[in-house]
């Protein structure tokens, strides 16, 4: 096993403006505590540490600079009576979602996922990129890493398939992988009609291309709301696999463009 070390969130709030290849600033933000994020779940922490093998044996280290989301045997079957029971309140506490909301957004982080493990990032809690442990696969589809996910609509002009990423970019589990994204939001008119699909320029994986210039028209399956909006938060889901399994981020920065 090898200690990881943990580092910062950097992070740039910008003033409206026009042009996406515009370069922006960023300004530190360090991961002291919970204080930006929204969730009521005690597993999700800030840690300083964490020692991991690839069959999920794991061990931390209080301090700061990583996002732990740690759950146990317990939390597997109160999340599984919970979906069972349609309760939706108890499913929701275990997400975390960002305190701030982003419209345009660079993100870059870093992650690292034990065997097994399945989650995702949604961009304004809509659009999901799928977190994997999809090491090995050859075939990705959209449910592997980086993959952009289906919804699960079935009325005419609501359904959206996903899209698989175009390699499979996964490292082993147990070790930290680098993601980068540049999203465009949505558009929409002065009345709040929709005039632009949201839009990824590019999704970059260890360093590997997965997606470019790709339309998302649809949310994916599972959003915070199915209504689209010009700004909102960054919502993670909380580890889903079948087995008790935990999985941490060491976000680098990220970029934020407002729109009016």
């Amino acid at each position: 096993m090898k200690s990881l070390k943990p580092l910062l969130l950097s992070i740039a709030i910008l003033s409206v403006v026009t042009g996406w290849a515009q370069k922006f600033p960023l300004k530190p933000l360090p991961l002291e505590d919970m204080s930006n994020f929204k969730t009521t779940g005690s597993n999700w922490q800030i840690v300083g540490d964490v020692v991991m093998d690839r069959t999920g044996g794991m061990k931390t280290t209080a301090g700061k600079g990583i996002l732990l989301n740690n759950v146990g045997d317990k939390d597997h079957d109160i999340l599984e009576k919970a979906g069972k029971d349609n309760n939706q309140a108890t499913i929701e506490g275990y997400k975390v979602l960002t305190a701030w909301e982003h419209g345009d957004l660079e993100l870059e982080l870093e992650f690292m996922m034990p065997k097994g493990s399945n989650s995702g990032i949604y961009l304004q809690g809509r659009y999901e990129v799928q977190l994997f442990d999809s090491w090995g696969v050859k075939s990705p589809k959209y449910g592997d890493l980086g993959g952009i996910y289906r919804n699960w609509e079935s009325a005419p002009g609501k359904i959206y398939m996903g899209k698989a990423p175009i390699a499979n970019a996964a490292k082993a589990p147990g070790l930290w992988q680098h993601m980068r994204i540049s999203f465009q939001a949505p558009r929409f008119d002065a009345q709040g009609k929709k005039t632009e699909n949201a839009r990824l320029h590019y999704v970059i994986i260890n360093g590997v291309t997965v997606h470019q210039n790709l339309e998302i028209p649809l949310p994916t399956g599972g959003p915070l709301d199915q209504k689209e909006v010009p700004l909102g938060p960054i919502l993670t889901l909380k580890e889903n696999s079948k087995r008790p399994k935990s999985w941490m981020a060491k976000p680098l920065k990220r970029a934020v463009k407002l729109l009016r």
